[in-house]
């Protein structure tokens, strides 16, 4: 996962606080907070206004492609008391939600699944939250 990532100062500072309170009570994996902690310490930070509509941010609609079997899969970005499987709303703190956040329409994207390392294509975003106004989800 390198290469130029944005993401709005809001999504920073929530994410932020939300890595300190898992850490402090232990309940995520260590590893997915140093890897999520990672990517948003290196992230271009953006006025939310000013983010362009081809960014995954926080509560983005995502289109994402497998390009070794084509399988697609549409998922919503959220914060971890919404992620809920059977509706694909991924937290950001799961591997492939740290590895979405950020990226952009057209970018490959790698994240560690139980059977090993999987490649993602950011295919399209149906939605994303600032583009349509809202600043504060």
């Amino acid at each position: 996962m390198k290469g130029n990532i944005k993401i709005t100062e809001l999504d920073y500072l929530r994410i932020s606080k939300l890595i300190q309170a898992a850490r402090n009570d232990k309940s995520i994996e260590v590893n997915n907070l140093d890897v999520l902690a990672n990517e948003i310490n290196r992230a271009e930070k953006v006025d939310s206004k000013s983010i362009t509509p081809e960014f995954v941010t926080m509560n983005s609609i995502v289109q994402v492609i497998n390009p070794e079997n084509k399988s697609l899969m549409i998922v919503k970005l959220v914060y971890p008391d919404d992620a809920n499987i059977k509706k694909k709303h991924v937290s950001v703190f799961s591997p492939l939600g740290s590895a979405l956040l950020g990226y952009k329409v057209g970018d490959t994207v790698q994240f560690r699944a139980p059977k090993g390392e999987v490649d993602i294509i950011i295919q399209s975003i149906e939605y994303q939250p600032e583009a349509d106004g809202k600043y504060n989800i």
